[in-house]
């Protein structure tokens, strides 16, 4: 999409002002830790899209954007936090600038602000994955199936694939979670069906044969098929709107006894053992301080995810995105699955009790009818009361929080007043007080109820069919979307997975060239396996070592973003991703990089100055592609191993007589530098084995060398018999050794009083002309064209020539052949096979 040339930074993060020139090439930023390199990957990614992933991440509390991305001293003033980019868009070959501010985030100036380049910068700003941290890399490779699976799926931009299947799954669970108390509903009602009928079972044969008889006594014709339109009193007469109602004494009975058995149910030894075993799960629940307040969120935030409707939290009014605010709070619930898991076990264990206690306030209910039918209704007032605990109790219970509370009332449920029974009692004393009626009149009393209660069956059976239906719909919906989704996803990650294996592979070619692995979408979830030599496929925690598992993450997220953006991956930052990988395998990362994303600019930090070398060896930067940052404190930001920068803040200190810190700095920069001439120039230094190398080790290793190539250069001009080049590297050797013959630098191993221990003791103007004589030495060691440093080439085996950046210096090393040489006589060549030791 883009490509960047240039960035400026001013009061942002860490950072006072900083302009740093990409020219749209790979950068690396190098440096200890704390020295600035995370407020470059910052600036841009906030240029870029308008956030700071490092500041609104998960677990960031209270830090923010906006209060936060200001330099600590500008905080109060978030306008003067700025960042300005100047990029490339190849696809329009345009070059554009755009400025962003923290006080408002959201506006991007662009010039020049056309529709076609405002559509490229939507696009990045909506492909925030540009930049990618360590912590970022992992979460690919050491992660949960469901994790990783939303992780890469928002890489690929295909968060709805999973937020539409969630959709689906939630309609599909809560028409089926409707099925059971329709159920419940459905066996009560038949039950309560049963108990008119006097019958067993509910079959044709039986319900007719019980229904025929009653209708006999009536003269009434006898029903021979039973169905949806079958009525119980078809051809009995309506009773006009003065004859007072009957009262059915027989059913009145029955239903009495189906009363009693229904409460004492709430007290047999069945329900006291279901009261145990939910208080003893929700107890667990209340025991662990975590699990509790896990319970209490997953209600919250199920009931807030409801309520979101438009662009506001449903509880704070804080404005949101609304598809980011669903996707943070379902990360949140997803996190509280064990709980819920748990929750769901305690609430198993309740819903027996809830059925015992809905069927008893079914049961007293038609009792508070009867009561009143025979003008006694104060006489139930007991079991009434008990109706109303019952259905209190029932409600608490299936609304399982508070837990406290919950557990409070499962102590009670087993508890019936003596009254209630009693109350049962006394209205069945009454009831059987009644006189009994004509058979007649029975018979019409039985038909009656007997219609009344198949019509509430029939309706119970209606609802929970039509709930099923939809319930096996939703789910069927969910099997299609599903199964279709992985196979477009499988498709998806099987060419993912061929490149991905292909670039470990590079990287790894030395011992794992036929490595393979399996990425399987399966359930909104996103396996992920990798072969361990042959020995079977693991995850990549099980037996590969971290460093692996770096180079794993990296190439997964190359594959996904060649997948993702295509012929579009022109910029990516990758921010100290590579930190464990192996030496062994730095060089080829290096050369991945380079030979598989040659259209790809990489904006690379490190705290590791060897990467940096290996970069620039590799040529995946180049030699002036880098900034390196040496310390940082919060008045001045981060301050660089610059030759400007150096010098300048050397001449600083000079000015105000700080002879001390002058010579501290220059030994440090002489040191650094000296380190890169060695490697450049294949020094010879001798070994050690923690790296720690010293300035008097160093220098002097690197000033041999370079004159050394010059006497084997004049020695291979000579037997080209070039006498023009000859001429020319003895002036140059001739000039260098006057620039080393001013630093005394190859006196240091026989006179202390030159050596930079010393240093510290000269005044300012003693020691104004040892700083100027080393700047002049440095520059001898590079190109007067282009400042570059020169390096012999090739890297390993035998030298074959000494260049620059420009190759306006370009030394042959490479001597005619011996017998058609009449190389005339000169001064000794050097080995030729001397390797530098670091």
């Amino acid at each position: 999409m883009i490509k960047i040339e240039s960035i400026t930074i001013r009061e942002f993060r860490g950072i006072r002002e900083l302009t740093l020139d990409f020219k749209e090439k790979n950068f690396a930023v190098c440096g200890p830790n704390g020295t600035g390199k995370s407020g470059i990957v910052d600036a841009l990614e906030f240029a870029l899209t308008g956030n700071v992933t490092r500041l609104s991440g998960e677990g960031m509390g209270e830090v923010s954007v906006k209060q936060h991305a200001p330099h600590v001293d500008k905080r109060n003033d978030p306008e003067k936090a700025r960042v300005s980019l100047k990029i490339t868009i190849p696809s329009l070959n345009k070059t554009v600038t755009i400025e962003r501010n923290v006080k408002t985030p959201t506006s991007l100036l662009i010039v020049p602000s056309e529709p076609a380049v405002i559509n490229v910068l939507r696009q990045v700003e909506q492909h925030p994955e540009f930049v990618l941290s360590r912590r970022q890399l992992i979460r690919y490779v050491i992660a949960t199936p469901g994790k990783r699976a939303e992780e890469v799926r928002a890489l690929l931009h295909l968060d709805q694939i999973e937020q539409v299947r969630a959709a689906f799954q939630k309609l599909a669970n809560s028409y089926e979670k409707q099925v059971t108390p329709l159920d419940v509903a459905v066996t009560q009602a038949r039950a309560n069906l049963m108990q008119a009928l006097g019958v067993t079972e509910l079959t044709q044969e039986k319900v007719l044969m019980a229904v025929n008889t009653q209708r006999a006594f009536l003269g009434l014709s006898a029903i021979t098929d039973l169905i949806e339109t079958t009525s119980f009193k078809d051809g009995m007469a309506t009773p006009g709107p003065t004859q007072p109602q009957p009262v059915a004494k027989t059913q009145i009975l029955a239903d009495i006894q189906a009363a009693r058995e229904a409460v004492a149910e709430l007290t047999m030894e069945s329900s006291v053992l279901h009261v145990s075993e939910a208080k003893k799960a929700l107890e667990e629940l209340v025991a662990d301080p975590i699990a509790f307040a896990s319970v209490k969120k997953e209600t919250f935030y199920t009931t807030g995810f409801e309520l979101i409707e438009n662009e506001t939290c449903p509880f704070c009014d804080v404005e949101w995105n609304p598809d980011k605010l669903k996707k943070r709070i379902q990360e949140k619930m997803a996190r509280l699955q064990e709980i819920a898991k748990k929750r769901d076990d305690a609430e198993n264990k309740i819903i027996p009790l809830i059925e015992s206690l809905e069927k008893a306030d079914f049961a007293i209910s038609a009792l508070a009818r009867y009561a009143a039918l025979t003008g006694n209704a104060q006489i139930i007032q007991a079991a009434t009361d008990f109706k109303g605990v019952c259905k209190s109790t029932a409600e608490r219970l299936a609304n399982i929080v508070p837990l406290a509370d919950t557990i409070t009332v499962l102590s009670k449920v087993a508890m019936v007043p003596k009254g209630v029974f009693e109350a049962i009692n006394e209205l069945e004393k009454i009831v059987n007080k009644l006189p009994e009626p004509t058979k007649q009149d029975a018979a019409r009393d039985w038909l009656t109820i007997a219609q009344e209660r198949l019509e509430v069956e029939r309706d119970a059976v209606r609802k929970r069919a039509a709930i099923k239906a939809i319930a096996q719909r939703t789910r069927q919906v969910l099997d299609v979307y599903t199964s279709t989704s992985d196979k477009v996803l499988t498709s998806i990650y099987e060419a993912v997975e061929k490149d991905f294996s292909s670039l470990y592979s590079s990287i790894n070619s030395d011992d794992e060239e036929k490595f393979k692995a399996k990425l399987i979408p399966s359930m909104g979830k996103l396996g992920f396996d990798v072969e361990f030599y042959g020995r079977g496929f693991f995850p990549p925690g099980a037996y590969h070592s971290e460093g692996h598992q770096d180079s794993m993450g990296l190439c997964l997220y190359l594959a996904l973003m060649k997948h993702l953006q295509g012929a579009g991956f022109t910029f990516a930052v990758l921010d100290d991703v590579l930190m464990s990988v192996d030496a062994g395998h730095r060089r080829e990362v290096c050369t991945l990089l380079k030979k598989e994303f040659p259209n790809t600019q990489f904006i690379m930090t490190t705290h590791d100055s060897i990467w940096l070398r290996h970069m620039r060896t590799e040529g995946l930067i180049g030699s002036r592609a880098a900034v390196q940052f040496r310390t940082w404190n919060v008045d001045q930001g981060p301050t660089r191993w610059d030759g400007a920068d150096l010098w300048g803040k050397i001449s600083e200190y000079l000015n105000s007589n700080d002879v001390r810190a002058a010579a501290a700095l220059l030994r440090h920069y002489l040191e650094y530098e000296s380190w890169e001439l060695c490697h450049r120039l294949r020094a010879p230094v001798e070994f050690r084995g923690d790296a720690q190398y010293q300035l008097g080790e160093l220098l002097p290793a690197a000033v041999g060398r370079l004159k050394d190539l010059y006497r084997l250069g004049k020695n291979v001009a000579n037997s080209w018999k070039q006498q023009d080049v000859f001429q020319q590297l003895e002036a140059l050797d001739k000039a260098f050794s006057a620039l080393v013959t001013k630093t005394n630098v190859e006196q240091w191993q026989v006179n202390a009083a030159v050596h930079y221990n010393s240093w510290e003791n000269l005044t300012k103007n003693d020691f104004q002309p040892v700083v100027t004589a080393y700047h002049e030495l440095l520059d001898g060691f590079g190109c007067p064209t282009c400042a570059e440093y020169f390096r012999v080439s090739p890297d390993r085996e035998s030298p074959d020539g000494l260049r620059c950046g420009c190759a306006k210096t370009n030394i042959n090393l490479k001597r005619k052949p011996a017998q058609n040489s009449q190389a005339t006589s000169g001064a000794p060549a050097i080995d030729t096979q001397s390797t530098a030791t670091r």
